[in-house]
């Protein structure tokens, strides 16, 4: 499972979450409406004296006020919901080093990474663990697939170990032209439309 398909199940779970937790909240809402609409047939009685028309605004705005209250624990209710689903989704791409097509994955972010830095000649920054993946073999796969693509070849050595989940960091041999494709890095570069699409999917 690579990255879309974690999204996407993600998003699907937050969803069934999210109906029962909008459900909640909506019966509340209309709890917190009906309230108001006593207290103000209640505070309208009382005031009548003054006349129908002043106690009808108090009534309005009894109401409104109430409206507002609603529109705004609602508001709460889906940031909440947002911020929920993104804390699943974070976590389930730290876990994606775990899982058996890992390996794929993190070759095509080197690939990708490589291809954006532009140079002839790459270092790989990776954790501890995904240096045990890229051997001779593997780089030798990564060249020729940065071949293929680019149409030009490309020397792709190991570089540093750094402290990243996992995912890679590649640059330029003196380190002016880096991509950074670690896991976390990708997730927080996305994070604006990960929450765009998590909102448009829940509500």
């Amino acid at each position: 499972m690579g990255v879309e398909e974690i999204v996407s199940k993600i998003l699907e779970d937050a969803n069934k979450e999210a109906e029962e937790i909008i459900k909640k909240a909506q019966m509340e809402a209309e709890k917190i409406l009906e309230e108001a609409k006593k207290e103000a047939e209640r505070r309208k009685s009382e005031i009548l004296k003054k006349g129908e028309k002043e106690a009808e605004m108090i009534k309005n705005r009894i109401i409104s006020e109430a409206k507002l209250e609603v529109r705004k624990k609602m508001l709460r209710k889906k940031e909440e919901l947002i911020e929920m689903a993104i804390k699943k989704l974070r976590e389930e791409l730290m876990k994606l080093p775990e899982r058996e097509n890992y390996r794929d994955l993190l070759i095509r972010l080197i690939v990708d990474g490589a291809i954006a830095v532009g140079s002839e000649k790459v270092a790989v920054d990776l954790n501890k663990r995904d240096y045990e993946i890229l051997d001779i073999k593997t780089l030798w796969e990564i060249e020729k697939e940065i071949e293929r693509l680019t149409k030009r070849p490309v020397i792709v050595r190991r570089g540093t170990t750094v402290d990243i989940v996992g995912g890679a960091i590649v640059r330029d041999i003196d380190g002016t032209k880096i991509c950074d494709n670690s896991l976390e890095a990708i997730f927080e570069r996305n994070l604006e439309n990960i929450r765009a699409k998590i909102a448009q999917v829940l509500f």
